[in-house]
């Protein structure tokens, strides 16, 4: 594997794993605020700041990472109906369609986070925060998925997990 792809999967790799840091920190921070409550006092109010953000970054930094493992969801019933070969075309195509969602939303993502750079936004909740800053894993997340999808046309090989006719061995 050349370096550019390592670099590219270790980043994958990287986000996912910030993901999955990011949903055990929410927990802990659920968990001591309902604590902190119990015992009469006042959470900080910064907890639901942190658990807000967090429900945005998780998905952004995870979502690379299951397309890859094709661990997203999709359903089979119109795919199973068709034969091998149009079975096939219909997974190019979805493919395709992927792709120009993606980096249709990672260009406007891009737009977005790059104007509230310019113009210094802030998104004001319980501190002060640059909104780009926020905002910017959106297209991040878009790009990576985009170039995933790309990665599976580009091996001619299907971005979807085994139709279930396919993983259990039945005859299609």
């Amino acid at each position: 594997m050349n370096l550019i792809a390592r670099l590219h999967t270790l980043l994958i790799n990287t986000m996912a794993a910030a993901a999955a840091v990011s949903m055990v920190a929410v927990m802990i921070t659920i968990c001591l605020d309902v604590l902190i409550r119990n015992l009469d006092r006042q959470p900080s109010a910064h907890f639901f700041t942190f658990s807000e953000y967090a429900l945005l970054l998780i998905p952004c930094l995870g979502a690379p990472w299951l397309v890859r493992e094709k661990g997203h969801v999709y359903v089979e019933l119109l795919l199973m109906a068709l034969g091998r070969p149009a079975r096939k075309w219909a997974i190019r195509l979805i493919g395709v369609i992927s792709i120009a969602i993606c980096f249709t939303m990672a260009w406007y993502g891009f737009e977005v986070t790059m104007l509230d750079w310019v113009q210094n936004n802030k998104d004001v909740r319980s501190f002060d925060a640059p909104r780009w800053a926020i905002v910017m894993w959106i297209p991040v997340s878009f790009l990576f998925m985009g170039l995933e999808f790309v990665r599976y046309l580009w091996r001619d090989e299907s971005p979807l997990a085994a139709l279930a006719s396919e993983s259990s061995g039945a005859s299609g």
